[in-house]
C-alpha cells in the first residue's frame, strides 16, 4: 500500500458521464470502543483497514466498528438475502437493483450527507433506482490481468493469457462467475451479458480446460497479492489494488490494457433496511466521501474516488498511468458493465458452479 495523489481528471469527467457499470465466510475486526455504540459494516478484503474509514474514526473514536468479509458481489448479495445483519453494506454496480427489488436497502437522505456536493452527477445517479438514492458511491475501477514482468517478459495483450497452457500452473482466477462469463465472452467476442445458452456453455467448457493451468481460485485481493509476490503466480485477474501492493512490495509487475478492452465498475455503500443504528450508517456513508478517507483509496488501491475534489488533485505519474486519467482513448478500450438481470445473474453463478464441481 501506498502512494500520493494531484492533477488532471479527464477521464474522469469522461467515466462519469459514460459509465453504466460494475466492479464466503468472513472473518471480523473491530476498533474503538463500546460507549458511542457500535456498527457492523459488511466489505471486501482490505477496506476494513482503518486507511478506508478513517475520516469516521477520527469523528466517532468511541464507536466499535466491527468488519465481516465477503468475497464477491454474489456472496454479499446472497448473505443479506439471507438475513445478514450488518448496517452497511459494499455492492458494485451490475448488482444495486437487486438489494432494492429484495426489499433490502433503506433509502438515503442525502440532504445528511455534508459531502454529497463533492460527488459527480452521474455518480449519485448510478446509485438511484427509480429515481430515489439508494446507495452512495466511494471507488471506481478496472478489472484486468496483473503479470509479473520478470517471468512474462513479453507482456499480456489479450484476456486469452488467461487460458494460455505457455502458463499452466502459474495462472489464478478470481472465484466469481459473473467474471468468468464476461472474460470468456471478450475472448470470444460474444455481446455481453446478452449470451445464448450456447455461449454460455462454450464459456463453460473453456474455463472447465483451463483449470489445469489455474493455480487456484483467489477469493480476496490479498490472496493473489501473496501469490504473486511469491513468484507461484505470473498471470492474475486483479483489480488495481493487487498492483498497487505489489508496486508497494517491490514485485515486478505491470497492469495489462487487454485488446478486448478492460471491465470498469463503480462501488457503493448501502444500508440495511430496518437497521437500529441508521444514524451511524449515515454518517459512516458521509465519511466514506471525506477527503482522507477518498484520498486512501486513491493512494493506497490505486482506485478512482468519487470525490471529484480528491481526482483533481490527482499529479502523481504513476496512478494517472494506471486510472488512465490522461488518455482518452481509454473509453474506447473500457467495456463498462451493464446492469444484469436476475436470470443473466443466476446463469453465470450456475455456470461458474459447474466449472469448479467439474472433474
Amino acid at each position: 500500500m501506498e502512494r500520493r495523489p494531484r492533477g488532471s481528471a479527464s477521464l474522469f469527467a469522461l467515466l462519469a458521464i459514460v459509465a453504466l457499470l460494475v466492479g464466503g465466510s468472513g472473518f471480523a475486526s473491530t476498533a474503538g470502543a463500546q460507549d458511542g455504540g457500535s456498527l457492523t459494516v459488511l466489505d471486501w478484503a482490505g477496506f476494513d483497514a482503518e486507511d478506508f474509514w478513517i475520516d469516521f474514526k477520527n469523528a466517532h473514536p468511541d464507536v466499535d466498528v466491527t468488519f465481516e468479509v465477503g468475497a464477491s458481489d454474489a456472496d454479499i448479495y446472497a448473505k443479506m438475502a439471507a438475513g445478514d445483519q450488518a448496517d452497511v453494506f459494499h455492492p458494485y454496480t451490475g448488482w444495486l437493483q437487486f438489494y432494492v427489488q429484495d426489499g433490502l436497502v433503506e433509502e438515503i437522505d442525502t440532504s445528511q450527507l455534508t459531502n454529497w456536493d463533492k460527488v459527480p452527477e452521474k455518480f449519485k445517479q448510478l446509485g438511484q433506482i427509480d429515481g430515489k438514492q439508494y446507495f452512495v458511491p466511494y471507488d471506481w475501477g478496472y478489472s484486468s490481468i496483473v503479470y509479473r514482468t520478470d517471468k512474462v517478459p513479453e507482456g499480456v495483450d489479450s484476456w486469452q493469457a488467461m487460458f494460455d497452457p505457455k502458463y499452466s500452473g502459474h495462472i489464478s482466477m478470481w472465484d466469481d462467475g459473473e467474471a468468468a462469463a464476461f472474460v470468456g465472452s471478450y475472448v470470444h467476442g460474444f455481446d455481453y451479458p446478452n449470451l445464448t445458452p450456447e455461449q454460455i456453455d462454450q464459456i463453460e467448457q473453456d474455463w472447465i480446460a483451463q483449470r489445469e493451468h489455474n493455480l487456484f481460485y483467489w477469493s480476496g485481493e490479498p490472496e493473489l497479492v501473496e501469490a504473486m509476490a511469491a513468484g507461484d503466480v505470473w498471470i492474475g485477474y486483479a483489480w488495481q489494488g493487487a498492483y498497487a501492493l505489489l508496486r508497494a512490495q517491490g514485485v515486478p509487475v505491470a497492469y495489462a490494457n487487454p485488446e478486448e478492452g478492460r471491465n470498469s465498475w463503480v462501488g457503493y455503500y448501502g444500508i440495511r433496511k430496518g437497521t437500529e443504528n441508521k444514524e451511524l450508517a449515515m454518517k459512516f456513508l458521509d465519511a466514506k466521501l471525506a477527503e482522507a478517507t477518498s484520498r486512501n483509496v486513491v493512494e493506497l488501491f490505486y482506485y478512482g474516488a468519487s470525490n471529484q475534489d480528491v481526482m483533481d488533485a490527482i499529479d502523481d505519474p504513476e496512478l494517472i498511468e494506471v486510472l488512465a486519467i490522461d488518455d482518452p482513448s481509454v473509453l474506447d478500450r473500457t467495456r463498462f458493465s451493464p446492469v444484469l438481470t436476475a436470470e443473466q445473474r443466476d446463469a453465470f453463478l450456475e455456470m461458474w458452479a459447474d466449472v469448479k464441481a467439474a472433474s
